[in-house]
């Protein structure tokens, strides 16, 4: 048996490093009732660093909301015929802290109702009308990962 001395980083002051703590990757919800969309917000997503989840419908995702915690969830207002609006109690009970971004093509006051909604649960919430800005959404999901790792 070979023995192999462990190596402790030290800093400046002589004294050992902190161990670097382990960070979890962050989670996205992406709910939309459009495969497509799905794919498109998915793959922005995960260039950005994020484990991908998917949920195409209301029951989906307040099943996956209720268990998984989320550090963001993407949220389509329509949803084969239902309001998505639906899941944002879920979303205020289970996942509070996560980023809301309401991605839809709704009129604007359906749009602006669900946002209050979601303000008055006190949700983080912001909104990206549809057709999404992708390089806009990828560059927000890439500023939320890097505050998550100060």
């Amino acid at each position: 048996m070979t023995f192999r001395p462990s190596i402790i980083p030290i800093s400046n002051s002589g004294a050992a490093a902190p161990a670097a703590k382990r960070l979890d990757p962050l989670s996205l919800l992406v709910i939309d009732d459009d495969p497509v969309h799905r794919m498109v917000l998915g793959k922005v997503g995960e260039k950005a660093g994020y484990v991908l989840t998917t949920a195409g419908s209301v029951e989906d995702a307040t099943q996956k909301i209720s268990q998984h915690k989320f550090n963001c969830i993407s949220l389509d207002l329509s949803l084969g015929g239902e309001s998505g609006a639906q899941v944002l109690t879920s979303i205020a009970t289970h996942n509070s802290n996560a980023l809301l971004i309401v991605i839809s093509g709704a009129a604007a006051a359906i749009r602006e109702e669900t946002l209050r909604m979601a303000r008055e649960l006190q949700l983080n919430v912001i909104e990206a009308p549809k057709p999404v800005d992708l390089i806009a959404l990828r560059a927000k999901l890439g500023a939320l990962s890097a505050a998550a790792k100060i």
